[in-house]
């Protein structure tokens, strides 16, 4: 998954959104745009999504 997901999947259009919405910092998702979204922070949005955003498990294997 990447921050383009996650906006969509919320209905935002702005990293600013976002970032309210989840209650991170938006430096934390521009770091996620720049740096891809951390593994552990993948699984977690994948379980409280009920599946609707899957972690990229392909990242495992690089």
């Amino acid at each position: 998954m990447n921050v383009q997901d996650l906006r969509n999947h919320y209905k935002v259009e702005s990293n600013p959104q976002l970032a309210k919405i989840m209650r991170v910092g938006r430096t934390t998702v521009w770091d996620w745009e720049k740096k891809g979204i951390p593994l552990d922070t993948q699984a977690r949005l994948q379980i409280l999504t009920n599946g609707k955003l899957k972690a990229n498990l392909q990242a495992l294997s690089a």
